[in-house]
Parts: C-alpha cells; sequence; structure tokens
C-alpha cells in the first residue's frame, strides 16, 4: 500500500561512507585473494575456464565460412620447423562447426561443401584427410565441445601454462556474390 509521508526512494544517509572512498575492507590487490595463487598470480582453472566461456560465446557469433585460428602469441616465421600446437575452428553450415588440432602451422582447409550429414557429427577423425592437420579433427555442433576440445589440447595435452600466452586470428569467408544475388547465404545455402 503507498503511503503519501514515506517517500519512494531511498534518500541518502548522511552517515553512510562516501561509496567513492577507498574501501579499507577491500582486498589488496597485490595479496592473493578468491582466484589467486601464493605468488598473486590468477587461479590456473579460473582463466581456463574463462578462456572455455570465451570461446564458447565467440564462435557463436561466426558465420559460415569464418575461421578461427588459436596458438601461440609469441609465433614467428622462424619457428615454423619447430613444434606450433594451434587449434583451428571452421564454421561450417547449419551450426557445424570443425575443429582441427595440430603441431604445425596450418591453412585454412579446402572443403568442396559446408554441409555435413548427421553420421560425421561428433566422432573424432585421424584420417590423413588434411596433410597439416597432425592431431585430427572433429566435427560437431556443440560450441561448448568445440571450446572444450581447445581448452584440453592447449591445457592438458601442451602444457601451455594459461591463455595469456596464446593468440588468435579470425578470418571471414568470402561471399559468393551470385548467391546472395539468388537470396541464398555464402555457403549456397539459406542466408
Amino acid at each position: 500500500m503507498f503511503d503519501p509521508f514515506t517517500p519512494d526512494f531511498d534518500a541518502p544517509d548522511p552517515d553512510a561512507p562516501d561509496p567513492d572512498a577507498p574501501n579499507p575492507d577491500a582486498p589488496n590487490p597485490i595479496t592473493p585473494g578468491p582466484g589467486t595463487s601464493e605468488s598473486g598470480e590468477p587461479d590456473p582453472d579460473l582463466v581456463w575456464t574463462a578462456m572455455r566461456d570465451w570461446l564458447t560465446d565467440s564462435v557463436a557469433g561466426i558465420p559460415a565460412g569464418g575461421v578461427l585460428d588459436l596458438g601461440p602469441a609469441e609465433y614467428g616465421d622462424s619457428d615454423a620447423a619447430g613444434d606450433v600446437p594451434g587449434a583451428q575452428i571452421l564454421v561450417l553450415r547449419d551450426q557445424t562447426m570443425m575443429v582441427r588440432l595440430s603441431t604445425t602451422l596450418m591453412d585454412v582447409p579446402s572443403v568442396a561443401g559446408y554441409a555435413v550429414p548427421r553420421a560425421m557429427l561428433d566422432r573424432w577423425n585421424y584420417e590423413d584427410r588434411f596433410r597439416d592437420c597432425t592431431h585430427g579433427y572433429l566435427l560437431t555442433r556443440s560450441r561448448g565441445c568445440v571450446a572444450d576440445v581447445c581448452v584440453a589440447w592447449f591445457r592438458d595435452r601442451r602444457a601451455i601454462s594459461g591463455p595469456a600466452v596464446l593468440g588468435c586470428h579470425y578470418t571471414t569467408g568470402d561471399p559468393d556474390p551470385r548467391a546472395r544475388a539468388a537470396g541464398r547465404g555464402s555457403d549456397g545455402g539459406d542466408p
């Protein structure tokens, strides 16, 4: 029930502390707190979880033909002869993604089409279909699965210290102007 003598907002309390003043009870950023180790570094589990969440969200916005490459941020052309852990996500048609893992630098794969039969989904493939893909590939419609595969590859299989040493490169597919004029998407399917 509305009381006309009670204001409908919270008036500032003159005895309340200034919210913009430094809080003496706030954790010291130099002192380890929740989510940090004794050395003050972020908790490794939390940073890998944040990478997984970022990948899951990022892949959702990539159109068909788009490619997201992940690998060492400090990679240079002089490193080509060495072991270069990489993951590559290629978005196909109907929310299907191909995730490829390799220890060599990968090119964008040439695929005949972007449609994938259901029978090929969610199975790990080791065949030599792509010469630059040394550790196989997976076709899936699960963004979470794609993110889990990438995180596990770098964290568990390649012993990367954390996402901070990784970099990424995003490439979009070139749309086919004839398909767009005909009202179809760049992969020849529905827009």
